[in-house]
């Protein structure tokens, strides 16, 4: 911690912008897969019900108030798009989210949202972050703000032998970020930054666990609840 905190009171204000990526079509979920409930641990060890949507969106407001605390200026930006009627319905009243109009085209077109929503307010640092990926634990997310503060370089999440989101970019990749296209995301630019050494990595095989099926939360839930 002392690291940290030294880090950050060395260098200029960081500002970061959290964005959670909830705008797919959930095809091969029959249905709202974020509104489905979950049951689990909050980050204060409390066993609640609450949709996946909300599920996930708990974990990145957890680490802006992380960010927060230690001086980093962060905000939460939720990115709906095919079923956004039935999840902003969901949301808090106090949370930000953007409804990407061209959600059909693939997941590039959500990043794009999201830079955007960076640009505006001169973020430093950009966060993405899945709705879906319900493996990735608040601490996951801690560990890579922590790493983010630290190496001031972009971050990725890592398992089997993949590089992967959460991933968190320095405002110097923004610009490749909204020349995405398709549904690939994000992939290839990380791929690109570890082959420039300028990537850090960091092990979290539970980030293999997302939510495509329904059986994939169900097999999920009586994981957690055995």
């Amino acid at each position: 911690m002392d690291t940290i905190i030294e880090a950050i009171t060395n260098g200029s204000q960081k500002t970061i912008t959290l964005v959670l990526l909830a705008a797919g079509k959930s095809s091969r979920f029959r249905g709202v897969k974020l509104a489905q409930p979950i049951v689990d641990f909050n980050a204060n060890g409390v066993l609640i019900e609450q949709p996946l949507l909300l599920h996930s969106l708990d974990k990145l407001n957890y680490v802006a108030d992380y960010l927060i605390s230690n001086n980093v200026v962060s905000h939460v930006v939720v990115v709906l798009g095919s079923h956004h009627k039935e999840l902003s319905s969901l949301l808090p009243k106090s949370t930000v989210f953007i409804i990407n109009k061209q959600s059909e085209r693939g997941l590039s077109t959500s990043i794009k949202v999201g830079v955007k929503n960076a640009l505006s307010t001169n973020a430093s640092g950009l966060m993405l972050a899945l709705a879906d990926h319900i493996g990735v634990s608040y601490s996951d997310y801690k560990k890579l703000a922590d790493l983010w503060i630290l190496k001031n370089h972009s971050i990725c999440a890592s398992y089997q032998s993949q590089l992967g989101v959460p991933a968190l970019f320095t405002a110097d990749q923004f610009s490749t970020l909204a020349l995405l296209n398709g549904d690939q995301g994000a992939k290839p630019l990380l791929q690109q930054l570890a082959h420039n050494k300028q990537l850090t990595c960091l092990d979290l095989p539970n980030a293999i666990n997302d939510i495509d099926t329904q059986d994939d939360l169900l097999q999920w839930q009586q994981s957690k609840l055995n």
